[in-house]
């Protein structure tokens, strides 16, 4: 046979048998976009020669946020999903999922939640780019179903460290090089556990992650506690002034042991209005032997939230986030927290068109204390010590 005849048969084959085999699988194309007019201003900045945290930069006196009006398209996503009966109970079960720029049509193939895996009787197990296990128990109510990822989101000021401008204190990221696994649940409650790394481990350092949690969810009532463990991010670090940090090329025999843990707790009087109270503690350690060095920051943050829907047309939603300024220690030198703390106040109100398409407009200040520089910006740029930013939106949110 000749290799255009064998490569005919083989093509010919595929299309009898591709229906066959699509036949015990199912896919789904899936998406939310929701671009909006936006409104962003800095205000406020710590005079130079203030008072400040001795974690915190050097107050300049200048804002750094530029007021800037533009559009801007969240979170906007496109994704694909779907299982495989593998009989006996055993699905495979898989997603892709990346951004959409609906403003200026660039986007991020692939760059959200994106495994593969199994699920049946055992639980679930996925592996893959994956938000963490502590990410997923904590984020219930948020604000118009809009908030991650947007000026919308408390995370900022929730889950990270308020000196610096560095993600790596986030206790609320996407993790790549994950497996995952979920428990059946039993009675309403499930568990979960994720383990990740960054692959770059030296003879001294082993970057990775360790999420965890429980929850119960059942009836009007939703709780959850969960715990992450970061080893080698030096979350205090990457956030302290230079002269104080312990993760530089020359300091090799330091490394850092960061934490959190939060409580999670979701009233849903009905399933049209949600109430929401979190609390978290950070815990940032590093065992530096340097005198002047980071050595560790503690703080504790909290959030209220409602989200409420009235008469099938409205959709409204209050969230309140903050942030104590927390304590520190350096190795055989003083360190104060003065002005380190945060705070965030977001309203939202939808008006429902039809069951997959909302205007919305949405509004959101936050406050840093005079050291801090906790940060939303939609349009980039970072904050200054004491720095506070006001956001002013306008959109329309469409899923399919």
């Amino acid at each position: 046979m000749t290799i255009k005849k064998t490569l005919l048969a083989i093509a010919i084959s595929s299309a009898v048998v591709a229906p066959a085999a699509l036949a015990q699988s199912s896919v789904q194309i899936y998406g939310k976009l929701y671009p909006y007019l936006l409104s962003e201003k800095g205000s406020g900045a710590t005079a130079v020669g203030s008072p400040k945290a001795t974690l915190a930069a050097t107050p300049t006196g200048t804002n750094g946020i530029t007021e800037t009006t533009g559009m801007v398209s969240g979170n906007s996503r496109i994704g694909f999903r779907g299982t495989e009966d593998l009989g006996g109970g055993l699905k495979a079960i898989f997603q892709m999922e990346g951004t959409v720029g609906v403003d200026d049509g660039v986007g991020n193939l692939f760059s959200r939640d994106t495994f593969v895996g199994l699920k049946g009787g055992f639980g679930a197990v996925k592996l893959g780019s994956i938000d963490t296990i502590f990410k997923n128990y904590g984020d219930t109510v948020g604000v118009l179903g809009l908030g991650s990822g947007t000026f919308l989101s408390s995370s900022s000021v929730l889950r990270k460290t308020g000196f610096g401008t560095s993600s790596a204190s986030s206790f609320h990221l996407r993790r790549a090089n994950s497996v995952q696994y979920e428990s059946p649940e039993f009675g309403g409650f499930q568990a979960g556990v994720q383990y990740s790394t960054d692959e770059l481990k030296t003879a001294t350092r082993n970057p990775r992650q360790l999420s965890m949690g429980v929850k119960y969810d059942q009836g009007p009532w939703f709780v959850a506690v969960a715990h992450e463990i970061h080893y080698d991010q030096f979350g205090g670090s990457n956030n302290a002034p230079s002269a104080m940090r312990n993760n530089g090329t020359t300091d090799l025999i330091t490394n850092s042991k960061d934490t959190a843990t939060q409580l999670t707790v979701e009233y849903r009087l009905s399933k049209n209005h949600k109430f929401e109270f979190d609390v978290i503690r950070k815990d940032y350690k590093e065992n530096a032997k340097i005198g002047g060095r980071f050595e560790s920051y503690k703080n504790t943050a909290y959030l209220l939230g409602m989200e409420n829907r009235w008469n099938n047309d409205w959709r409204t939603a209050v969230q309140y986030a903050k942030a104590s300024a927390g304590t520190c220690t350096r190795i055989g030198s003083a360190c104060v927290t003065d002005g380190l703390d945060g705070s965030k106040v977001t309203l939202g109100v939808g008006y429902i068109v039809s069951k997959r398409t909302m205007l919305f407009g949405a509004a959101g200040k936050l406050v840093n204390g005079a050291s801090a520089r906790y940060s939303n910006t939609d349009f980039g740029g970072k904050p200054n010590p004491g720095e506070n930013i006001t956001h002013v939106a306008l959109g329309i949110s469409h899923s399919f």
